[in-house]
């Protein structure tokens, strides 16, 4: 081939062969690699995160199965909000709610010293009182608690020192003296009924040493003998409010000693939340409820309810969840509260004495 003919035949061998890409500038190739090296590394880290939720539901899922309703470790627990107040009655003291939650009972230590009876709306719906008419002021109602099995509303008294009983239409049935070795010169305050029906009252007649708790059976008439007495001597100082899980453990505000104690159902001490400043300790413990795996204690001089985790029916100690409420006179806010009921739906019921009123709160 000469020369001249090199031109033509280059430019029909290029004619035969298929265009060339264009060449890509320095660095486009290594710029278009850590693009989707990043991107790829985006993609497994979404995939790794939506992987590590569903492990952490699928444990919770298996914490709570094993467990009941106690909150898994690091895991904040809800806490109940204010939903609304009932008015209308004097320094109220403590609360109490018929089994199916329809009725809602009020000791008042004010005014006119009597039991308001509400509807779940807050609606009054009569008074109960015992014998002497409402002008005889010789009573003070205290605490109130309900008789699981009989409906009946047991109240008792600080200057009649017994135990009033009502009918769940509010007829005055009778009042409750204890007798016998055990119930000797006893003076009730908190009452609470485990859920076969036995009384649980705490005694503080008869000077400190003799503060404890008294047993009565399902059937409480009119000078009843106590099944039993829990605690030591000495081991109370005014034990006010306590409550009895479905264990047969029973939690009471030793008040005057500021702590709460948790007795086995042998009555022999299980646990305890002490007097403190410490997150979940207490000042001054009044109420107690319990419902559904939580123990409420209604702190006084703090102006709040503590609220622990608890298994039913077993020595673990409580596990401190949080508090709702704090001092003042707004919503949400307490003035000295006592007595706390918690209805079968979990609404709460807070008497928050030195703001007139008893205030609901819900989860």
């Amino acid at each position: 081939m000469t020369p001249e003919e090199t031109p033509s035949a280059v430019r029909d061998a290029r004619l035969d062969r298929p265009a060339a890409k264009p060449k890509p500038k320095k660095g486009a190739k290594e710029t278009l690699g850590a693009a989707e090296l990043k991107r790829r590394r985006r993609k497994k880290a979404t995939l790794g995160a939506i992987g590590l939720i569903l492990l952490a539901i699928i444990a919770i899922l298996i914490y709570r199965a094993l467990t009941g309703s106690t909150p898994l470790p690091g895991i904040p627990e809800k806490l109940p909000h204010y939903s609304s107040s009932i008015y209308d009655v004097s320094q109220p003291m403590d609360v109490a709610v018929s089994p199916d939650g329809n009725r809602v009972y009020v000791t008042e230590t004010g005014g006119k010293r009597l039991v308001r009876v509400y509807d779940s709306s807050g609606h009054l719906d009569g008074s109960l009182f015992p014998p002497g008419g409402r002008k005889n002021l010789w009573r003070m109602p205290v605490y109130v608690a309900v008789s699981p099995t009989t409906e009946n509303v047991y109240v008792s008294d600080r200057i009649r020192e017994d135990v009033e009983v009502y009918s769940p239409e509010g007829k005055f049935l009778h009042s409750v003296k204890p007798r016998g070795r055990l119930g000797k010169d006893a003076n009730p305050l908190g009452l609470a009924f485990d859920s076969d029906g036995k009384l649980y009252m705490t005694d503080v007649g008869g000077g400190r040493r003799r503060h404890r708790v008294l047993v009565f059976g399902d059937a409480v008439g009119k000078k009843p003998k106590p099944l039993r007495a829990l605690g030591k001597r000495g081991m109370f100082w005014f034990p006010n409010g306590l409550a009895v899980d479905s264990g047969g453990y029973v939690y009471i505000a030793d008040s005057n000693d500021g702590r709460l104690i948790t007795l086995n159902p042998q009555g022999k001490p299980a646990s305890s939340v002490v007097r403190g400043v410490s997150d979940g300790d207490l000042g001054l413990p009044r109420g107690v409820a319990i419902h559904d795996g939580k123990l409420y204690v209604v702190d006084t001089m703090s102006h709040t309810v503590k609220v622990y985790g608890v298994d039913e029916g077993a020595d673990k100690p409580p596990s401190y969840i949080g508090s709702f409420g704090v001092q003042g006179v707004g919503n949400g806010q307490f003035r000295f509260p006592n007595g706390i009921a918690v209805a079968p739906d979990g609404t709460i019921y807070v008497t928050d004495g030195e703001n007139d009123r008893i205030q609901v709160w819900k989860y």
